[in-house]
């Protein structure tokens, strides 16, 4: 295509590179054009030599950087270009440590989309301490940055829900400080997949932990009860309940317990949602 033409041809030359870069990304918005562009072995090379060219300033530098980082997150997407994409991770990695949030952001939706599918990448980010703890503080370091906001807590859930995990694994990685993080997911109710992704990730770590402490004193139960509502998505309020479900022998306090009854009840006589009616009756059923 011309605009991979404009990229590989432009050398050191931003403008160039970083025209190519945006068209790029801008065609890459289905799988069926991202498998066209990926099979070409030239383009992920001239993208990703525009993360590594000089420029004339600071802001040229960001600018293309973001263009070309923002094309290989749409490429990552699309199954087909992903084995193309998976070797060159460590320099988007490095990304994700940098200062710049515009390319923290893109880089980590990047990271995201790759590690989905992929047991083996999974599994070895996740068993990363060092680099789960500065996506874990990404949210507070750019707390104005509504796509960081959204993008470190979804690698986190996705690292969580795709690697192979242990008991112990599962507790190192409790320790970086990821369920408060992850938890802030499960009340994005304008969103219910970013939710239900929150939700199986917590349900994860509670199938493998076994001490829920972390999980219950990071208000797991208040973050249910948020759910709980019959405004809720369906498979959102299900999931909270079955939450409710691993946690009810653990939940301590006359307070708590009580707003616990409450709910069932009201669920109880809930006949538009069978499957919620049906989980609620065996949670009052094993509190008895």
């Amino acid at each position: 295509t011309e605009s991979l033409s404009f990229n590989i041809s432009s050398g050191i030359n931003a403008e160039y590179g970083g025209t190519g870069a945006v068209v790029i990304g801008n065609l890459a918005t289905s799988d069926l054009r991202c498998a066209a562009l990926a099979s070409n072995p030239q383009l992920v090379d001239s993208l990703l030599a525009a993360l590594h060219c000089d420029y004339s300033s600071d802001e040229m530098m960001a600018k293309v950087k973001h263009a070309a980082l923002s094309a290989l997150r749409n490429l990552s997407i699309c199954e087909t270009a992903k084995k193309t994409l998976r070797p060159h991770l460590p320099i988007l990695l490095s990304y994700i440590r940098s200062d710049m949030p515009m390319l923290i952001f893109k880089a980590v939706a990047c990271v995201r989309a790759l590690v989905r599918g992929s047991k083996a990448i999974a599994t070895d980010l996740a068993s990363d301490k060092q680099l789960v703890k500065v996506v874990v503080e990404l949210p507070d370091r750019f707390k104005y940055h509504s796509g960081i906001q959204g993008e470190a807590p979804r690698l986190l859930s996705t690292l969580i829900v795709e690697a192979t995990q242990t008991s112990e694994t599962i507790s190192e990685l409790v320790s970086t400080g990821v369920v408060p993080v992850v938890l802030k997911m499960t009340q994005t109710k304008e969103y219910p997949k970013i939710q239900v992704e929150g939700w199986l990730a917590i349900q994860k770590i509670l199938n493998l932990l076994k001490d829920h402490e972390a999980v219950l004193s990071a208000g797991v139960f208040s973050s249910c009860e948020e759910c709980l509502s019959d405004e809720t998505n369906p498979n959102v309020r299900i999931l909270a309940l079955n939450i409710i479900r691993m946690v009810s022998g653990s939940l301590k306090g006359k307070e708590t317990m009580d707003a616990l009854k409450k709910h069932l009840a009201r669920l109880l006589t809930n006949e538009e949602d069978i499957p919620a009616q049906q989980l609620a009756k065996e949670i009052k059923e094993s509190l008895n």
